[in-house]
């Protein structure tokens, strides 16, 4: 049995024919000039065409990342590129510190809370959908990592402003964004707010999708991949160095 149709005999109904007819479940590349991808996980060196990024889930893993960008993959950072990278880091940690989100329970009652199914991804839903994009005033999530001196905000994350819509690169190669897709379809509420995983197919509440939006981080501690890097792995060392230099700064 071809891998196509293995994946439509196990879709529920209203996926497997999405899957098996004319228009797979996985979107198109939104709309823009051509971009070039990335396999960030399960990792490869290999950059291809974002049109030839496979529109069928795969069955194995769980969850592959792909990252993104408008720019060729050995393109050099310009000063410009540079200093809106600079600025936007500073910026966010300016307004973390400002809004006193080191403070987890001040993250809270500012309307952040756990994003289904994760750990680590705090949520702002007013500022999920308020249409706005890399604003550091308003971060759709807040990163908090446990330790054990209680929770450590590690760095915002930013998403785009639509399920199929494209996060400006505002840092060259510096700012990659990325996405997901799942094996097994999540729940999405009005095409950015995960709520759960499908169930043979159908959700609860919201609609069945593959694939997530866009979306960037911002790290506020010395992340050993660079202060916009995908991936979410912290060792418990670099946990602890943040939150003494954190604990020293304050």
């Amino acid at each position: 049995m071809t891998r196509a149709r293995t994946i439509c005999a196990s879709l529920a109904a209203v996926v497997a024919a999405a899957a098996c007819g004319d228009e797979p479940p996985i979107p198109p590349p939104p709309d823009g000039p051509p971009r070039f991808a990335h396999r960030f996980l399960p990792h490869s060196d290999e950059w291809i065409p974002e049109s030839q990024i496979p529109r069928v889930p795969q069955d194995d893993p769980h969850m592959v990342i792909w990252e993104l960008s408008e720019l060729p993959p050995d393109a050099p950072i310009t000063p410009e590129q540079q200093a809106a990278a600079d600025s936007l880091a500073q910026r966010c940690r300016a307004a973390a510190e400002a809004k006193g989100w080191f403070d987890f329970q001040r993250g809270l009652a500012d309307g952040f809370h756990l994003l289904a199914g994760d750990r680590k991804h705090y949520v702002n839903e007013e500022f999920l959908f308020d249409g706005r994009v890399l604003d550091c005033e308003r971060p759709e999530f807040l990163m908090y990592y446990g330790t054990p001196k209680g929770k450590l905000l590690a760095g915002v994350m930013f998403y785009a402003n639509a399920a199929n819509a494209r996060g400006p690169q505002v840092g060259g190669n510096l700012t990659l964004w990325h996405y997901h897709i799942w094996k097994i379809a999540m729940c999405i509420r009005d095409g950015l707010l995960i709520v759960g995983q499908a169930r043979n197919g159908a959700c609860r509440e919201g609609e069945p999708a593959f694939r997530s939006p866009e979306m960037l981080h911002v790290w506020f501690l010395d992340h050993p991949d660079g202060r916009f890097a995908t991936t979410m792995w912290l060792s418990r060392s670099e946990l602890d160095a943040a939150a003494a230099a954190h604990d020293a700064a304050h």
